[in-house]
């Protein structure tokens, strides 16, 4: 946060930062600890705060009053929802979950590539194809990419796009059976 306000340019914006820091740090925090049930985060939502309130300072009339921490406290607790929103969205995996991801002889290629539990397996597989055969398939399959999206990326036509995922499966295909992977349903 010292960082922070030593780049401020500006005398009396980093006076009223540090007064305001300094004035109301302790609720923010309690506020931010309250809602995000971990003190790191309530501390980096603090200083989120903060910084975000660097380009409102002038809503801020006067430091010491009841308007002045209602806003602080609006905008601290707008910033921990966001990241507790955030990190609910992410999901943890175990091992054993992952264990349990099996690649079966029907599954269709686009799934297995998915599925692939190991990118640096992937990545062995996509090196043995040609460079533009890799990057479609990276861009389909991995970056979840449509045909229009491809094919403004690599400035072609969205059938040629189509050609190019079909002749790139089909190469794969013949390297994942000479590695003694069968996958009956590729297309």
């Amino acid at each position: 946060m010292i960082t922070f306000l030593l780049i401020i340019n500006n005398d009396e914006k980093r006076t009223k930062l540090e007064e305001i820091y300094t004035h109301y740090h302790k609720d923010l925090f309690i506020t931010a600890y309250s809602i995000l049930k971990d003190y790191q985060e309530a501390e980096d939502a603090v200083q989120k705060m903060i910084i975000k309130l660097h380009n409102n300072l002038e809503k801020i009339n006067e430091i010491k009053c009841k308007k002045t921490r209602a806003y602080l406290v609006t905008i601290i607790r707008n910033i921990c929802y966001d990241t507790y929103n955030k990190k609910k969205k992410i999901i943890l995996i175990t091992e054993e979950e992952i264990n349990e991801i099996a690649i079966e002889d029907e599954v269709a290629l686009d799934e297995y590539v998915i599925k692939v539990e190991d990118s640096k397996e992937i990545a062995n597989y996509l090196n043995g194809l040609h460079k533009s055969y890799a990057d479609i398939i990276m861009l389909k399959f991995y970056y979840e990419l449509s045909m229009p999206e491809i094919a403004g990326i690599l400035n072609i036509t969205e059938n040629n796009v189509s050609v190019r995922i079909n002749r790139s499966l089909k190469a794969l295909k013949k390297i994942l059976n000479g590695r003694g992977i069968s996958l009956e349903k590729i297309n």
